[in-house]
């Protein structure tokens, strides 16, 4: 069955959505109140995206696949026009943020019961990481399965990927790892004996951020978000955002080393 396009029903998280001090619920409340600015809704107008204008940007979430089935390679298409224009454009990333916060609240509750701080825990990770995910997207190598790909980076990049860096001494990256890190999380066809410190190595000769080379040291040395904010006057939560950010520009500045 097709969903009106005017009057998009849209679902949200009740459970967290009751909370008002929970972050899920302020990005509802405040989603509801952009999405109906005339500000933003003309801007996203000015995109001259797949079909008709909108006159609310629920109408977008939907074009874009929420609530509709994986295979909607029509809503994935559409997506990738706003993934696109997310590097570039705040509010195109505002807009894919919403779109994938479903599956994001849905991996916190899940990853909530293994580690320390529940819920609340990861939600605090998941989500500055899937902001860093969207606005680096490898678009232009990426075009397919996009709302998947970007929650899946989410998850990789908060969860796995840190605690995976706490078991690599001397910078050593086992194969897995280093594909996981450097390509898409579903290729696995990698050279054995590159090192993290080789990759860190080429990322320097094409520009990357000393900032980052510096965060991902410290990631390697399995640095937790905790201490790397103690060593930089931060808060926790910037602290994992620059780790997410310095991932990212990694795997950019080496997508073919390997």
């Amino acid at each position: 069955m097709t969903q009106n396009l005017d009057t998009p029903q849209l679902v949200w998280s009740s459970g967290l959505t009751q909370r008002s001090n929970s972050p899920v619920s302020k990005l509802v409340k405040e989603w509801q109140l952009i999405s109906q600015r005339q500000k933003e809704v003309d801007v996203v107008n000015s995109w001259n995206l797949p079909g008709k204008k909108v006159t609310n940007l629920d109408q977008v979430l939907v074009r874009a696949g929420f609530n509709t089935a994986r295979d909607d390679s029509q809503g994935d298409s559409y997506l990738w026009q706003l993934v696109k224009r997310a590097s570039e454009e705040e509010l195109a990333a505002r807009i894919v943020l919403q779109r994938i916060l479903p599956p994001l609240v849905a991996i916190a509750r899940r990853r909530g019961q293994i580690i320390d701080g529940g819920i609340d825990a990861a939600i605090a990770e998941v989500l500055p990481t899937a902001w860093t995910v969207i606005r680096q997207y490898p678009w232009h190598r990426r075009p397919n399965k996009v709302a998947s790909n970007l929650v899946l980076d989410s998850e990789y990049f908060a969860f796995v990927q840190a605690n995976r860096a706490k078991k690599v001494k001397m910078f050593a990256v086992e194969p897995n790892l280093l594909g996981e890190l450097v390509a898409e999380p579903e290729t696995s066809e990698f050279a054995p004996y590159v090192s993290l410190e080789s990759l860190i190595k080429t990322a320097i000769s094409q520009g990357i951020n000393p900032r980052h080379v510096a965060i991902l040291r410290a990631v390697a040395s399995g640095d937790t978000a905790a201490v790397i904010a103690k060593q930089y006057g931060i808060a926790e939560r910037t602290a994992r955002a620059w780790r997410a950010a310095a991932i990212s520009e990694l795997r950019a500045r080496t997508q073919c080393v390997v």
